[in-house]
């Protein structure tokens, strides 16, 4: 019987609705959550940020996240049935809570685990000697079609760009060059008409993670995942600032309003 480890951040649902699904099915699984990171490590991030996007992008940045701080009733919520509290009860092998996720502490978690897969779910970018604990592999769930779109919020800058035939998803192997490895699933998620901003985030990240346990489900079965090695790319995009997310919103307005040209989901 398969072993799991799904490695997280500040418990995010899908990290609960996968362990649910396999905990569900008898299988051992434990997760490793990083409940923040230290203020040293974010202060090396927006110091590259601003390095790499410039002092303009940062404070962009900056004024998304306090924007988003100031909305909370248009956060998405794709799993309304995992409440925070409930979530935490899904029964577990184990369980670390960190701050750093290749700290010595949290590899020996890892290997005291000895998962079989390591499966991303909200996970900040991971390193080989964390990943590469897994007996057979990690696999991530990615809210973006690939290589076209890698990085941070590839639904926002998709539409930011006015691309939609770039939205979708993909369940990919984790190599080390991010959101790179071959490819298990890659979906299409096109804009339906009458369908909120909220909600069409909402079931994209939801269809994602159901692809993601489909994927799952194979291997319970006895099957050997074998993926398709992405075509080249030199696309990353970082984290969305206030400008992307207002275009990204004033473009999904104007595709939902219009009739749908495309079947809602089609498989690459």
């Amino acid at each position: 019987m398969p072993s799991f480890l799904v490695v997280t951040s500040r418990d995010l649902p899908e990290a609960h609705f996968l362990a649910g699904f396999l905990t569900a099915r008898g299988q051992s699984t434990a997760i490793l959550n990083m409940t923040s990171r230290p203020l040293k490590n974010r202060l090396r991030i927006l110091a590259r940020l601003t390095c790499r996007r410039g002092p303009r992008y940062l404070a962009d940045l900056m004024l998304g996240r306090l924007a988003a701080r100031l909305t909370p009733a248009l956060r998405v919520d794709p799993f309304p049935e995992l409440a925070r509290d409930r979530a935490r009860r899904i029964p577990v092998t184990a369980r670390l809570d960190c701050q750093d996720l290749h700290a010595p502490a949290a590899l020996r978690f890892v290997r005291s685990v000895a998962p079989d897969w390591i499966l991303l779910a909200g996970a900040p970018v991971i390193r080989r000697d964390l990943y590469g604990l897994a007996r057979h592999g990690a696999l991530n769930r990615h809210l973006g079609l690939l290589p076209r779109y890698r990085g941070s919020d590839c639904p926002l800058w998709a539409l930011a760009l006015d691309d939609p035939d770039g939205l979708g998803f993909g369940v990919h192997f984790v190599s080390d060059l991010v959101d790179y490895g071959d490819m298990l699933v890659q979906e299409r998620m096109p804009v339906e008409a009458g369908t909120s901003f909220e909600g069409y985030l909402a079931m994209l990240q939801r269809r994602a993670s159901e692809a993601f346990a489909g994927v799952l489900e194979r291997i319970l079965r006895g099957e050997r995942p074998s993926g398709t090695p992405p075509p080249p790319s030199a696309s990353y995009f970082p984290p969305a600032p206030f400008s992307v997310v207002r275009r990204a919103r004033a473009n999904f307005a104007r595709l939902a309003r219009a009739p749908a040209s495309t079947p809602a989901l089609g498989r690459l």
